[in-house]
């Protein structure tokens, strides 16, 4: 089977958009739809379907991409086995500093269990601006965070959310209750909003942040209460629930995306070490703050 057809539906289910998938391998959206098309009758099963504007997998779909990604692994290997020389620059790697205290670091690790000699590259953005630089060929592999069921990337872990407050200012208590929270095209954000707009309490926005550590240095002044992944907080916060008076926030999910053209150590082998390595080594018991 042509693994450009095979590339282009792997490209598919980790953007989880026809036009970004087209756009990632080069090819117009007309063009990416023939393509598509053809693999749906090589393999003589439906592999897509629309849900209004959304195009999402099948079940079989979502099977057949399971094996894409093996055959794409064993030509990527084959591939790298012919290679005399890897190349000696840096692979660049994006992260959202949500997780650069905790995952990006066992992320790295798990590289280097496989490729003790790698160097990296680290860039640090949120997940919106990463998904362009590796569209664009900026990065060679990503951290991202996605929906709890989207299949995006090669999943890592659940995140959930938390509320988060100074132990020492107490800002939780006030009336109207201060928020300081991450900019509006993420999804804490709104899940935030909507969690206090549907209660009875009243609240201000006092502060928004594209960084988490930003969020945190304000929280950590008194000035408001933050609702940002869990991974960001160390214990020095106390983490606020139900017994608070405070909402459960939704998980989102961690995975790791690969550009199309990347460096020759970044391939689906290489994300499938990365999913054991993190599966093995990033302990929730020891990870995550516990509320107090």
């Amino acid at each position: 089977m042509d693994s450009d057809l095979l590339r282009s539906f792997v490209a598919f289910a980790e953007c989880g958009s026809f036009n970004r998938a087209a756009d990632r391998i080069g090819r117009t959206p007309s063009a990416f739809s023939m393509q598509m098309k053809r693999l749906e009758e090589l393999v003589d099963n439906k592999l897509f379907e629309r849900d209004g504007r959304n195009v999402q997998l099948t079940h079989e779909g979502i099977t057949f991409v399971g094996y894409a990604r093996r055959i794409l692994s064993l030509t990527d290997e084959a591939m790298g086995q012919l290679r005399s020389q890897e190349e000696s620059r840096p692979i660049r790697i994006g992260c959202p500093d949500d997780y650069a205290q905790k995952i990006l670091p066992i992320v790295l690790r798990a590289i280097s269990s496989v490729h003790p000699k790698a160097r990296f590259f680290v860039s640090v953005n949120p997940t919106i601006l990463l998904r362009r630089m590796l569209d664009q060929g900026e990065l060679d592999l990503s951290i991202i965070s996605r929906s709890e069921t989207g299949e995006e990337g090669y999943f890592l872990r659940h995140e959930p959310g938390v509320w988060v407050t100074s132990a020492v200012h107490k800002q939780h208590l006030l009336d109207p209750l201060p928020l300081v929270l991450p900019a509006e095209d993420c999804k804490f954000h709104a899940w935030a909003i909507d969690a206090f707009s549907k209660s009875n309490r009243p609240f201000t926005l006092y502060a928004t942040s594209r960084q988490a550590a930003s969020m945190l240095h304000l929280v950590r002044d008194g000035l408001g209460v933050g609702a940002l992944a869990a991974a960001s907080v160390t214990d020095e916060f106390k983490i606020l629930d139900a017994r608070d008076g405070f909402p459960p926030l939704p998980a989102v999910g961690v995975a790791v995306m690969l550009a199309e053209e990347a460096h020759p150590l970044v391939n689906r082998q290489l994300a499938g070490a990365i999913q054991e390595y993190v599966t093995h080594h990033l302990d929730d018991d020891l990870t995550r703050p516990v509320a107090s």
